[in-house]
């Protein structure tokens, strides 16, 4: 009778210890394909590269990121287009997207950092195009917003006129180098009373109209992926 038992013991022993190894083999299956199936329902990621006109489109238009789950939002308020082409490789190349969006200029005009040139400014924006380009990202250069005025610089005068200057050189460097440019600026302009709090800085109207033009450019970009 004790060898049984013990015969029993050691059955029970072996049961227990195949179900466990089943019930891990099960689970790390369960997690490893339901990642698969998460890469092929959203297999392409986009990178909106800006500053805080893009970080905060995702607090305006919540609703427009969680329909567009593969957008990634790299703005960072306040930043000019030299600290943005200084974390480029890490907050665009890394995360190996598909295609990037890249808004810049306006805090260099604002002369966040120090006066620049627009041709400079231009340059910088143009440099992130093609580190993405070099990577096989898809560039799409976003036009600056128009503006009436940049209240937290008084010092700046006719800004918008600077916009305009730096938009002709992004519209002539994006044909150049076979980028993609996205026009909001000649779409917003005569809104723009409608459309910013602060002459500048979109409000939530401001930010749907923004989706609405964008969303088209990103339809055209997916079909072309699928």
């Amino acid at each position: 009778m004790v060898k049984k038992s013990l015969k029993n013991t050691k059955n029970s022993k072996k049961t227990k210890l195949n179900y466990y190894v089943f019930l891990c083999l099960f689970l790390i299956y369960t997690v490893c394909n339901s990642q698969s199936n998460s890469e092929k329902l959203n297999p392409t990621k986009i990178v909106l590269m800006g500053n805080s006109i893009t970080e905060h489109w995702q607090t305006y238009s919540p609703l427009f990121f969680e329909e567009n789950s593969f957008l990634v939002n790299k703005g960072v308020s306040g930043q000019t287009s030299v600290e943005m082409l200084s974390r480029f490789q890490e907050d665009v190349i890394k995360q190996s997207p598909k295609a990037v969006y890249i808004l810049a200029g306006i805090n260099d005009i604002a002369q966040n950092s120090g006066y620049i040139s627009i041709d400079d400014i231009s340059k910088n924006i143009i440099k992130m195009g093609l580190l993405a380009q070099k990577n096989n990202i898809k560039v799409v250069i976003c036009s600056v917003l128009p503006v009436t005025e940049i209240i937290w610089n008084e010092k700046i005068k006719n800004a918008n006129q600077k916009v305009i200057e730096l938009n002709q050189k992004l519209i002539s460097s994006s044909k150049k180098n076979n980028f993609t440019y996205l026009d909001f600026y000649s779409k917003m302009k005569d809104e723009l009373s409608l459309l910013t709090y602060d002459g500048l800085h979109p409000n939530k109207r401001g930010y749907k109209k923004m989706s609405a033009i964008i969303k088209k450019s990103i339809e055209e970009i997916m079909n072309n992926f699928n």
